[in-house]
């Protein structure tokens, strides 16, 4: 069974107060009703209650500086409700759009992506796809919010390869791994936790 979002959280940030206390301070504080309320309103459908769940714990991370990221998962950022919704508006210009307007997929075939169960892929970027993590560098780890047995998973969309298979069942089991990852010094997709000198978490294969 599955930990919950708040039994995950607390065991990430217990570890993070006695061995990263830094990366700890980088943690940002809970999203507002109103902030959540917005994404709601975006999306147009209800949120998974895990992701609704994390939002009220930490809303990203507490700085947007370069040298200052909440460096949580391997390879990726967690994203503040502002930037989530601004990297989604980014992805739907340029592969959904513009791939329209271009020629690379059509109407027709997005609303047949859009129709398929979450978890599918789309080759494309969707306008249920919502954007929850960040490497910086062109790839968003998202939350596939069509329907399904697997709405609310977790996948990733790079700009070069697009959409890829779920990476997690949903946003509870991937903090659980992390969760497990620190407590035992485990790997996630061969990355292995690390702290530097200052007591910053990183993650290393």
């Amino acid at each position: 069974m599955i930990s919950t979002v708040d039994a995950s959280w607390d065991r990430i940030t217990a570890w993070l107060a006695q061995h990263a206390p830094a990366t700890l301070e980088r943690v940002g504080p809970p999203a507002t009703d109103a902030e959540i309320d917005a994404v709601r309103e975006v999306m147009g459908v209800d949120l998974p209650a895990d992701l609704v769940a994390w939002w009220r714990r930490a809303n990203g991370s507490a700085s947007s500086w370069s040298g200052q990221e909440l460096d949580l998962l391997p390879l990726y950022r967690p994203c503040r409700i502002d930037h989530a919704l601004s990297s989604r508006d980014v992805w739907l210009h340029v592969w959904h759009d513009q791939a329209i307007e271009q020629g690379w997929v059509t109407r027709e075939i997005l609303t047949q992506a859009e129709a398929k169960p979450a978890g599918t892929q789309a080759g494309t970027w969707l306008k249920g796809f919502l954007p929850i993590a960040s490497d910086g560098g062109g790839t968003d780890l998202f939350v596939d919010l069509r329907s399904g047995p697997m709405h609310g998973c977790v996948r990733e969309f790079d700009k070069v390869s697009t959409d890829g298979e779920p990476r997690w069942a949903n946003v509870a089991a991937m903090l659980a791994e992390t969760a497990d990852a620190l407590e035992n010094q485990s790997p996630i997709d061969d990355y292995r936790p690390c702290l530097d000198h200052d007591g910053i978490l990183y993650w290393e294969m």
